[in-house]
């Protein structure tokens, strides 16, 4: 079931999508009488990844979930116990530094659970994140960096078995039921984690980093309107986020 969630929920992301209505489109205008349909999605084919990667309509796609929770202020919660970072991904290369083995998502949740680190001196640090494809665990790898920024392992907890957000909320909530915790994770993806979290009954406050969404108080050139990749990337990020709010929903994981 989750490897068929897994494949269902790439297969729906605009460029897969995009790309397997082309394939049909050749299809029936190659070898079938169906032109006129070859020709329809071969067009909505092309109009769905040039809108996807399109400043505008990333930008909205994300800032609406984006500006769901406001910045943590430390001043504004002087209670917190724990922080629960989430993990995303990396790449342990022998030919890198290990401090270049995380991908910029996973980077910066980290940053963000040292700063509140640092802050909450008392606080139980946890890290998130399987072994996917790589002989470390993201939760190990997002540790070392945050070691290597001076937090002490001793204070570290790592989840490092679960397969996605909401088994991870499962296993993280039992550790931490009754304990006041920070819940980090990007701007894009809090949403869905606060509600599988706050789903288990844990008094998580959300902590929200890795901003895609940012907009300049500046006009900007007319050719930062074209469709690129990192607005189809954002876009992506986007509707995958809607896509696990609404199985979440589903599956009776989360409140309405």
């Amino acid at each position: 079931m989750f490897e068929l969630k897994k494949w269902l929920g790439q297969l729906l992301m605009p460029l897969p999508f995009s790309l397997s209505l082309l394939l049909l489109a050749l299809l029936l205008l190659w070898f079938t009488r169906f032109q006129r349909t070859g020709k329809l999605l071969a067009t909505l084919s092309l109009a769905i990844v040039a809108l996807m990667g399109m400043r505008p309509i990333s930008y909205e796609l994300a800032r609406s979930l984006e500006q769901t929770y406001p910045p943590f202020e430390i001043n504004q919660h002087p209670d917190i116990e724990a922080i629960v970072v989430l993990g995303n991904g990396h790449v342990s290369d022998p030919a890198v530094p290990e401090r270049s083995w995380q991908n910029n998502i996973a980077l910066a949740r980290t940053l963000e659970g040292v700063r509140l680190a640092q802050a909450y001196p008392d606080a139980q640090l946890v890290f998130s994140g399987a072994v996917a494809g790589d002989p470390l665990s993201n939760a190990e790898v997002n540790a070392r960096m945050a070691a290597s920024l001076g937090i002490d392992r001793s204070r570290m907890t790592l989840f490092e078995n679960n397969k996605d957000t909401h088994d991870e909320a499962v296993s993280i909530a039992r550790l931490l039921k009754g304990k006041r915790v920070a819940l980090v994770s990007s701007a894009t993806h809090l949403p869905r984690a606060m509600a599988l979290y706050q789903g288990q009954g844990l008094d998580a406050v959300p902590a929200p980093t890795d901003y895609t969404a940012k907009q300049s108080q500046q006009p900007q050139p007319l050719y930062t309107y074209l469709p690129k990749g990192r607005y189809l990337m954002y876009s992506e990020a986007a509707i995958h986020e809607w896509i696990g709010v609404w199985w979440a929903r589903l599956r009776g994981q989360v409140n309405e």
